[in-house]
């Protein structure tokens, strides 16, 4: 009798499903965790199409602030769970170890966010600016996040905090729901301005009624494109969930049901349609793309 409940023991232990826990965050429209549109984020939406294809693994989800995934990250500990995501960036002020998969969506970095009867404070016809400039500029009131990364437009915000201590016309916040916060500082005229990608200050119009009422420009400092990754803990383990997902990846990225869910939080049909024109006639015939980073691999 002992010898039949150990081999059932060993068993079951040779088929148990190993577990993916996915670093998720509470930052809509990417994963949106209540309301009307609970799970209808469109990072939502593409972790479940991942999900459902990757069925040797148990999965759940778990949610936790950047800081809490960066230490995660650092421990590589893979002796219960696997600890991933799928809504990484890669940028030079974003480094840190683990294993990262071909980029799995193209998307513009933050823009200039201002209210609508402000914008000519700014920009002529929605031309780019340059934010090295506008910030020398203290009659105009900036917001921000303190925790957020602003890729290239953020070395420049550092610079420019770092040669000017005494500055009072930047307001840094690390309130909850911070993106919002600074939104409606904006709309309410409590700031001139602040940056935020504009498919989530769409998300915020619509959010508190005011629906695309806000005027995006785009800042020179973030000019091209960025990349969205999936990212593993660096351990045999991460490292063998990653090339499973890249695999997946190449299926799903040309399907609509993988681009639409990112499309649909745009705030215009123009805007739209360039991002579908670039996703299908440059980012698709690219081919695989890895970070320069040895990350990736």
């Amino acid at each position: 009798m002992r010898q039949i409940l150990l081999t059932l023991l060993f068993i079951s232990a040779l088929f148990s499903k190993e577990t993916i826990v996915w670093m998720i965050w509470d930052l809509p429209p990417n994963f949106i965790l209540k309301g009307p549109l609970k799970n209808r984020g469109y990072e939502d939406i593409r972790l479940k199409m991942v999900q459902d294809k990757l069925p040797q693994y148990k999965h759940e989800s778990q949610v936790m602030n950047f800081n809490r995934a960066m230490t995660i990250f650092k421990d590589k500990d893979d002796s219960q769970k696997i600890y991933c995501a799928n809504d990484m960036v890669s940028h030079e002020s974003l480094d840190f170890d683990d294993y990262m998969s071909m980029a799995s969506f193209p998307f513009k970095g933050q823009f200039l966010i201002t209210s609508l009867d402000k914008a000519h404070l700014f920009t002529n016809n929605g031309e780019s600016v340059v934010l090295a400039d506008i910030l020398k500029n203290k009659n105009l009131k900036l917001v921000l996040s303190k925790n957020r990364p602003y890729l290239d437009a953020g070395i420049v915000i550092k610079e420019y905090l770092d040669n000017n201590p005494t500055q009072n016309h930047i307001t840094q916040m690390s309130t909850l729901n911070t993106g919002l916060s600074m939104f409606n500082f904006v709309l309410r005229g409590r700031a001139d301005y602040t940056l935020e990608y504009v498919f989530r200050a769409s998300y915020y119009s619509k959010l508190i009624g005011k629906s695309n009422q806000f005027f995006a420009i785009p800042i020179k400092e973030n000019d091209g494109l960025f990349y969205g990754y999936h990212s593993c803990v660096k351990t045999k383990k991460g490292k063998k969930v990653i090339q499973e997902i890249n695999e997946i990846i190449k299926e799903v990225k040309p399907t609509d049901s993988w681009i639409q869910p990112f499309v649909d939080w745009m705030p215009t049909s123009t805007i739209r349609e360039n991002y579908i024109k670039y996703y299908k006639e440059v980012f698709l015939k690219k081919g695989d793309i890895y970070d320069d980073n040895p990350r990736s691999r």
